[in-house]
């Protein structure tokens, strides 16, 4: 069983994808990244803790922007 690390460069494309369109929900990025959705909520968690982007409730959907400023 191969255990998948949260790795840098996915998550350096998944930044560029969110500043491209102006945000996204997890949906949108598994399907242009050709990932699972949990695959693509794991990474956005750990992205949101770590301050890289902001998520925002828009009715059902949780929609991802890049953070502006990080503290």
């Amino acid at each position: 069983m191969q255990v998948e690390i949260l790795n840098s460069e996915r998550k350096e494309k998944i930044l560029a994808l969110i500043k491209q369109n102006d945000g996204l929900t997890i949906t949108d990025i598994s399907r242009l990244l050709y990932i699972h959705p949990s695959t693509a909520s794991k990474y956005l968690a750990v992205m949101e803790a770590e301050r890289f982007v902001i998520c925002k409730h828009i009715g059902m959907a949780k929609v991802f922007t890049v953070r502006s400023v990080i503290i």
